[in-house]
Protein backbone atom coordinates (compact mmCIF):
# COMPACT_ATOMS: atom_id res chain seq x y z
CA UNK A 1 0.00 0.00 0.00
CA UNK A 2 1.27 3.66 -1.25
CA UNK A 3 2.10 6.00 1.50
CA UNK A 4 -0.71 8.19 -0.19
CA UNK A 5 -3.11 5.34 0.01
CA UNK A 6 -2.49 4.59 4.20
CA UNK A 7 -2.83 8.15 4.45
CA UNK A 8 -6.17 8.30 2.91
CA UNK A 9 -7.09 5.02 4.96
CA UNK A 10 -6.33 6.29 8.19
CA UNK A 11 -7.99 10.03 7.70
CA UNK A 12 -11.34 8.07 5.91
CA UNK A 13 -13.06 7.63 9.21
CA UNK A 14 -12.73 10.92 10.90
CA UNK A 15 -13.46 12.87 7.64
CA UNK A 16 -16.44 11.12 7.03
CA UNK A 17 -17.47 12.14 10.31
CA UNK A 18 -17.01 15.64 9.63
CA UNK A 19 -18.00 15.97 6.19
CA UNK A 20 -21.72 14.63 7.89
CA UNK A 21 -21.15 16.81 11.00
CA UNK A 22 -20.63 19.68 8.59
CA UNK A 23 -24.16 19.49 7.24
CA UNK A 24 -25.26 19.90 10.33
CA UNK A 25 -28.55 22.81 10.80
CA UNK A 26 -26.93 24.50 13.72
CA UNK A 27 -24.05 25.82 12.39
CA UNK A 28 -22.03 24.10 15.19
CA UNK A 29 -20.59 21.66 13.27
CA UNK A 30 -16.51 21.58 12.01
CA UNK A 31 -16.05 22.18 8.34
CA UNK A 32 -12.41 20.49 7.67
CA UNK A 33 -10.14 21.42 4.66
CA UNK A 34 -9.99 18.15 3.13
CA UNK A 35 -11.63 16.28 0.37
CA UNK A 36 -13.62 13.14 1.26
CA UNK A 37 -11.55 10.19 0.70
CA UNK A 38 -13.69 6.78 0.24
CA UNK A 39 -11.90 3.26 2.21
CA UNK A 40 -12.61 0.37 -0.63
CA UNK A 41 -10.92 -2.03 2.07
CA UNK A 42 -13.15 -1.63 5.58
CA UNK A 43 -10.50 -3.54 7.27
CA UNK A 44 -8.35 0.22 7.43
CA UNK A 45 -11.03 1.51 9.58
CA UNK A 46 -9.38 3.92 11.78
CA UNK A 47 -8.48 2.49 15.44
CA UNK A 48 -8.36 4.40 18.16
CA UNK A 49 -7.02 7.97 17.44
CA UNK A 50 -6.56 11.61 17.82
CA UNK A 51 -6.09 14.26 14.26
CA UNK A 52 -5.91 17.33 14.02
CA UNK A 53 -8.52 19.56 12.46
CA UNK A 54 -9.44 22.92 11.28
CA UNK A 55 -12.62 24.20 12.68
CA UNK A 56 -13.73 27.27 10.98
CA UNK A 57 -15.93 27.68 13.71
CA UNK A 58 -13.10 28.14 16.20
CA UNK A 59 -11.11 29.52 13.99
CA UNK A 60 -7.97 27.34 14.33
CA UNK A 61 -7.14 23.71 14.49
CA UNK A 62 -8.50 21.28 17.53
CA UNK A 63 -7.81 17.92 18.64
CA UNK A 64 -10.91 14.92 17.59
CA UNK A 65 -11.10 11.69 18.65
CA UNK A 66 -11.71 8.98 15.43
CA UNK A 67 -15.10 9.31 15.91
CA UNK A 68 -14.71 12.92 14.92
CA UNK A 69 -15.57 14.36 18.50
CA UNK A 70 -14.23 17.47 19.86
CA UNK A 71 -11.48 16.86 22.55
CA UNK A 72 -11.55 19.57 25.87
CA UNK A 73 -9.58 20.52 28.31
CA UNK A 74 -10.39 22.32 31.76
CA UNK A 75 -8.40 25.09 33.44
CA UNK A 76 -9.19 23.36 36.91
CA UNK A 77 -6.36 20.69 35.45
CA UNK A 78 -2.63 20.83 35.94
CA UNK A 79 -0.43 20.19 32.97
CA UNK A 80 2.41 19.76 34.88
CA UNK A 81 2.79 17.59 36.67
CA UNK A 82 -0.65 16.31 34.73
CA UNK A 83 -3.61 16.11 37.01
CA UNK A 84 -7.28 15.80 36.60
CA UNK A 85 -9.59 17.70 38.89
CA UNK A 86 -12.35 16.21 37.37
CA UNK A 87 -14.05 13.67 39.23
CA UNK A 88 -17.59 12.36 40.32
CA UNK A 89 -20.70 14.27 38.43
CA UNK A 90 -18.19 16.26 36.54
CA UNK A 91 -16.69 13.46 35.32
CA UNK A 92 -20.42 12.23 33.92
CA UNK A 93 -20.52 15.31 32.32
CA UNK A 94 -16.67 15.76 31.00
CA UNK A 95 -16.19 12.66 30.30
CA UNK A 96 -12.25 11.18 30.24
CA UNK A 97 -10.58 10.14 27.44
CA UNK A 98 -9.34 6.94 28.37
CA UNK A 99 -5.85 5.06 27.36
CA UNK A 100 -4.60 1.77 26.99
CA UNK A 101 -1.60 1.51 24.64
CA UNK A 102 -0.17 4.85 23.63
CA UNK A 103 2.14 3.16 21.14
CA UNK A 104 -1.24 1.88 19.34
CA UNK A 105 -2.93 5.25 19.51
CA UNK A 106 -3.22 6.53 15.88
CA UNK A 107 -1.83 9.86 15.86
CA UNK A 108 -2.11 12.49 12.74
CA UNK A 109 -1.24 16.06 12.61
CA UNK A 110 -0.27 16.40 16.34
CA UNK A 111 3.84 15.48 17.88
CA UNK A 112 3.79 12.10 19.00
CA UNK A 113 6.02 13.47 21.93
CA UNK A 114 3.41 15.95 23.57
CA UNK A 115 1.05 12.39 24.26
CA UNK A 116 0.91 11.27 27.50
CA UNK A 117 -1.17 9.81 30.53
CA UNK A 118 -1.82 10.68 33.42
CA UNK A 119 -3.89 7.75 36.61
CA UNK A 120 -6.97 9.52 37.50
CA UNK A 121 -7.70 9.43 41.40
CA UNK A 122 -9.97 6.31 40.56
CA UNK A 123 -6.70 4.02 39.43
CA UNK A 124 -7.53 4.63 35.62
CA UNK A 125 -5.72 6.22 32.85
CA UNK A 126 -6.62 9.11 31.13
CA UNK A 127 -4.44 10.19 28.31
CA UNK A 128 -3.13 13.20 28.02
CA UNK A 129 -1.78 16.37 25.37
CA UNK A 130 0.89 18.44 26.47
CA UNK A 131 -0.04 17.37 30.09
CA UNK A 132 -3.43 18.40 29.83
CA UNK A 133 -6.10 15.38 30.25
CA UNK A 134 -8.09 15.07 27.36
CA UNK A 135 -12.25 14.92 28.22
CA UNK A 136 -15.32 14.53 25.71
CA UNK A 137 -18.41 16.51 26.43
CA UNK A 138 -21.53 14.78 27.23
CA UNK A 139 -23.53 17.72 25.42
CA UNK A 140 -22.10 17.05 21.76
CA UNK A 141 -24.36 15.07 19.96
CA UNK A 142 -22.63 15.09 17.11
CA UNK A 143 -18.94 14.52 15.31
CA UNK A 144 -18.09 18.10 15.25
CA UNK A 145 -19.90 19.74 18.05
CA UNK A 146 -18.48 21.97 19.27
CA UNK A 147 -20.80 22.78 22.25
CA UNK A 148 -18.62 22.45 25.12
CA UNK A 149 -15.82 25.16 23.81
CA UNK A 150 -15.76 28.24 26.48
CA UNK A 151 -17.85 26.79 28.98
CA UNK A 152 -16.83 27.36 32.52
CA UNK A 153 -13.29 27.09 31.52
CA UNK A 154 -13.29 24.13 29.38
CA UNK A 155 -11.67 24.51 25.95
CA UNK A 156 -11.51 22.65 22.88
CA UNK A 157 -7.75 21.44 22.57
CA UNK A 158 -5.28 22.68 20.03
CA UNK A 159 -2.66 20.39 19.09
CA UNK A 160 -0.24 22.22 20.88
CA UNK A 161 -2.25 21.87 24.05
CA UNK A 162 -3.29 25.41 24.32
CA UNK A 163 -6.86 26.91 23.94
CA UNK A 164 -8.00 26.52 20.61
CA UNK A 165 -9.60 29.07 19.19
CA UNK A 166 -11.81 31.80 20.32
CA UNK A 167 -14.66 31.19 22.56
CA UNK A 168 -17.88 30.84 21.59
CA UNK A 169 -20.78 32.55 23.81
Amino acid sequence: MSRRSRWAALLAGPVAALMVAGCAADGGALRPDTELTRVSDPSAAPGPGLFAVNSQRLGGLIVIDVQGYVLYRSDADDASPSRSACVGECAEIWRPMPVSDIGRLRIVGIDRGKIGKVVRPDGTEQLTLSGWPLYGYSGDRMPGDTGGHGRNGWFAISPAGARAGRSTP
